[in-house]
């Protein structure tokens, strides 16, 4: 459902959702999808389920509004504009619920994919925009710039809030694939930020193995920047034995991998553990999503201090014949870049 490239959009419906008004503005009519309009759509489509902060997600127990609403297209496709309509509604009584959460327009799409049916439920946050406008004044021409304050996001942009449905099977996995790109904060934030999974779609997001990669890579370089700043030789050690243990292994065992690190300074290992304890990050082993790894470990990225930046492949920091870190022994490095014979400047 993730990996695509393309495409097919069947069905496609508008609606505006102005926090301002006490109603939603409900299309009555389809929008006719011409081939600019098929592009717009599948860009946006396929760019959010290839993000890689999308989740999984189930819907809650029970016939919830968007999901019977889905189940209703799913089962006929002549019912798409008012089940549409339907889950335009719902989105316009859970934004009114906070005032921070911004107007928009609602775009519901059926769509298909690898010969499967999926609905697609696309918050277009505004994005402002500027337009030119031409008036004759006296038998004179004045051309204008005036701010548009309604722009949908543009080709190159990324949505904010989405999700797709899949036909439901009993004893499936996950339901759908849900992007909300904004921040989760604490306290009063919080409802901000959960209002698309909870007051909306009313889902369980789930953490699969392609999250509990990403999470431990993310967080282990985290509490290294944080832990190992004046430390340059372990906080190498522990990226290095990070690299090879998501390059080399099967799965992940985070106290082992403590173990491992750390020997036996228990110290710095319940550290390190109770910095995934406060992230919400269960410690429990877990298999290693290796797409995700040959995906986004392919080149390495090297920032120092100093304002230098060294960006190659892994393999090329691994060959001593291209690249060596040398120790000074006052607790700085040099980063040698090995026998050159030309280069070019960007």
């Amino acid at each position: 459902m993730r990996n695509i490239d393309s495409v097919m959009v069947k069905k496609a419906i508008i609606h505006v959702l102005d926090r301002n008004a006490d109603t939603p503005i409900l299309a009555d009519f389809e929008q006719e999808i011409d081939e600019e309009i098929h592009e717009f759509l599948e860009k946006h489509i396929v760019k959010s389920l290839i993000d890689d902060e999308n989740r999984k997600a189930k819907f809650k127990e029970g016939m919830t509004v968007v999901k019977n609403a889905c189940q209703t297209i799913f089962q006929d496709e002549d019912r798409f504009l008012e089940a549409s309509q339907v889950i335009a509604q719902h989105m316009f009584r859970a934004m009114k619920n906070n005032n921070q959460i911004s107007s928009a327009d609602l775009v519901v799409c059926l769509y298909s994919a690898q010969e499967e049916n999926y609905i697609a439920i696309l918050k277009l946050d505004y994005k402002k925009s500027f337009i030119h406008n031409v008036e004759f004044i006296d038998d004179q021409l004045r051309i204008s710039i005036l701010p548009q304050a309604i722009g949908l996001p543009g080709l190159g942009q990324k949505l904010q809030k989405c999700a797709f449905i899949k036909p439901f099977t009993e004893g499936d996995e996950f339901d759908l694939i849900l992007l909300d790109k904004q921040s989760y904060g604490k306290d009063d934030d919080a409802e901000i930020a959960f209002f698309f999974a909870n007051n909306f779609l009313c889902c369980d997001i789930l953490m699969d193995s392609r999250d509990k990669t990403r999470n431990f890579k993310n967080l282990t370089e985290k509490w290294t920047r944080k832990h190992l700043k004046e430390d340059f030789e372990k906080a190498q050690e522990v990226r290095e034995e990070m690299i090879t243990a998501l390059k080399n292994s099967a799965e992940i065992d985070i106290e082992k991998f403590t173990q491992n690190v750390f020997g036996n300074d228990m110290d710095m290992q319940q550290n390190f553990v109770q910095h995934f304890h406060k992230e919400g990050i269960p410690i429990d082993s877990f298999d290693i999503d290796k797409g995700w790894v040959e995906k986004k470990m392919k080149k390495r990225v090297m920032k120092t201090d100093t304002g230098m930046e060294i960006r190659a492949e892994y393999d090329d920091y691994e060959d001593r014949m291209k690249f060596e870190i040398k120790r000074n022994g006052d607790g700085t490095v040099d980063l040698v870049i090995k026998n050159v014979r030309s280069f070019q400047e960007r």
